[in-house]
């Protein structure tokens, strides 16, 4: 189905049987692991490409849009998270970094210091480069030097677009140079490759950049806004469908490009928190999710210390440690997208 990931076929596995949210409150261990069964014919990309991943016959791949207006909404580490568990199943993808603070760039394994010399997205916005000249392959720490071989491992069927402060100036370089505002549907028309999925970052906030973005998805593309089980945060979705009902306004009519972004699913993160007060909050914002959003809500991601240190040691989730719950909850969204056919035709406003 448009939107899904067709997943590989699963073994018989001797997994311990699911613990209940409840009994694992104060715990950030899960057990749980899936063996995958690697058949020849599931290594589809090494010779095609799924339909399911190019809607309506179109040469580039399904695009997920994490956007929010707001910050340390928990984008980066949904994006990451997703697209390094994909990756590990074996489905080629490519996130793009279009924030200045360089989180995801940071997380996929590239500093300031390790770009000098190299391409980064604002080369892509200013079209002095083309995608496979910036994206960069996607790699993690092990080590505290800066030596690719020694210090980093690679990530498997991901590359990285990386950011650099630079990214700061992209609305006014498209307000500067109209022409710049098809930045974005030049990457994906000249696009010839073999990923599934393109994880878009973006900045916490709706200027000219995240808008010639976002007018290039499709109704089978996917919105993606992750927040915090906050009531505050609640609060930013509807601020975010009324942007995507501007974007799909202006766009209406429009051959050039799709223009129909769509909310197709929320992610819920810090569910079920340690503290008294913090109980509160979250109950409150899951009510209200549930509301407003029950159709397009995905599996929760219950809260664990063990999420800050995707900002302490800067290695994607699913690898540092990929036993934790919260890398668990991930790998129940990346379930249900693939099985539970979420990415239909939703719209939530």
């Amino acid at each position: 189905m448009a939107g899904a990931l067709p997943r590989p076929k699963r073994a018989s596995t001797k997994s311990q049987p699911e613990v209940a949210p409840e009994e694992v409150l104060h715990t950030d261990t899960d057990r749980s692991r899936d063996i995958l069964d690697w058949e020849p014919a599931s290594m589809w990309w090494l010779h095609t490409v799924d339909s399911a991943f190019r809607p309506k016959g179109r040469n580039w791949p399904l695009i997920w849009a994490y956007i929010i207006e707001g910050g340390g909404s928990t984008k980066t580490t949904s994006a990451t998270s997703m697209a390094v568990t994909a990756a590990l199943d074996g489905f080629p993808g490519v996130v793009f970094d279009l924030d200045s603070n360089m989180s995801a760039t940071t997380v996929l394994g590239y500093d300031e210091t390790a770009l000098k010399g190299k391409k980064t997205a604002i080369d892509l916005l200013y079209g002095r480069a083309t995608l496979d000249e910036v994206a960069l392959p996607a790699r993690y720490r092990i080590g505290d030097g800066d030596d690719p071989e020694e210090d980093f491992e690679p990530i498997e069927n991901l590359r990285v677009v990386p950011s650099s402060p630079a990214m700061a100036g992209a609305d006014l370089a498209i307000a500067e140079n109209a022409d710049r505002n098809d930045w974005f549907a030049e990457i994906l028309r000249s696009y010839d490759g073999f990923d599934t999925v393109f994880y878009v970052d973006f900045p916490a906030s709706y200027g000219k950049m995240p808008c010639s973005v976002l007018r290039m998805l499709d109704e089978e593309d996917s919105v993606i806004p992750s927040i915090k089980a906050d009531p505050k945060a609640v609060k930013l979705v509807k601020r975010l469908t009324d942007e995507l009902e501007r974007v799909r306004d202006k766009e209406r009519g429009s051959r050039s490009v799709p223009g129909r972004p769509t909310l197709k699913h929320l992610i819920l993160t810090g569910t079920s928190p340690l503290t008294w007060k913090d109980q509160v909050a979250a109950r409150r914002a899951t009510a209200a999710a549930e509301a407003m959003y029950s159709s397009v809500l995905l599996p929760y991601i219950r809260y664990s210390a063990d999420a800050e240190k995707i900002y302490e040691d800067g290695v994607p989730l699913p690898i540092l440690l990929p036993d934790s719950v919260v890398s668990v909850d991930y790998r129940k969204v990346m379930g249900r997208l693939d099985v539970d056919g979420l990415s239909g035709d939703c719209e939530c406003w």
